[in-house]
C-alpha cells in the first residue's frame, strides 16, 4: 500500500512540474536583463470560451496593457481559469509586469512567476514524500 501511494505521488510531482518547466525558462530567460513596470488588466469575457469549458469551470484570456519607457505599448495575453469563478485577474487591476529591456514585447506578469515557482516548489516536495514513503516501506520490509 505504501508503495501504491510512492509511486501515485511520484507521478503527481512529475505531473505538476513538468508543464511548469517551459514557462520558468522562459521568464529567466526574460529577467536576466528586465526592468518593472506596471500593467493594466483588461478582461473581454467571452460567450464561447464559457460555453466550452463550462463544465470544469471558465477560462478567460485577460491583456495586460503596459506602456515602456520610449512610449510604446504592449500586452500580454494569459490564462486566467476558475470553477468556483475566483479569478486571478479583474478588469482595472494594476499588475507588475517584467519585461526584456532588449526585446519590451518579452514580457509576463509577476504573479506567473510565483505560480511557476510554487508549481516547481510543489512538484519537488511531492517527489521526496514519494521517495521518502518509497524508502520507509524498504526499511521495514512492508510487503508490495
Amino acid at each position: 500500500m505504501i508503495y501504491s501511494f510512492s509511486v501515485l505521488l511520484f507521478i503527481l510531482g512529475f505531473a505538476t512540474g513538468i508543464p511548469a518547466i517551459a514557462p520558468f525558462l522562459r521568464m529567466r530567460k526574460i529577467k536576466e536583463d528586465s526592468a518593472i513596470i506596471n500593467g493594466v488588466v483588461q478582461v473581454n469575457d467571452s460567450a464561447p470560451s464559457g460555453l466550452m469549458t463550462s463544465f470544469v469551470g471558465k477560462t478567460r484570456h485577460p491583456q495586460i496593457l503596459y506602456e515602456v519607457p520610449d512610449k510604446k505599448e504592449f500586452s500580454i495575453e494569459v490564462w486566467d481559469n476558475s470553477i468556483y469563478r475566483l479569478y486571478r485577474y479583474k478588469s482595472g487591476d494594476t499588475v507588475e509586469v517584467i519585461y526584456d529591456k532588449k526585446a519590451p514585447w518579452a514580457a509576463y506578469p509577476q504573479k506567473e512567476w510565483d505560480n511557476v515557482l510554487r508549481d516547481l516548489w510543489t512538484a519537488g516536495t511531492e517527489i521526496l514524500v514519494a521517495i521518502v514513503l518509497w524508502n520507509i516501506g524498504t526499511v521495514l520490509h512492508l510487503p508490495m
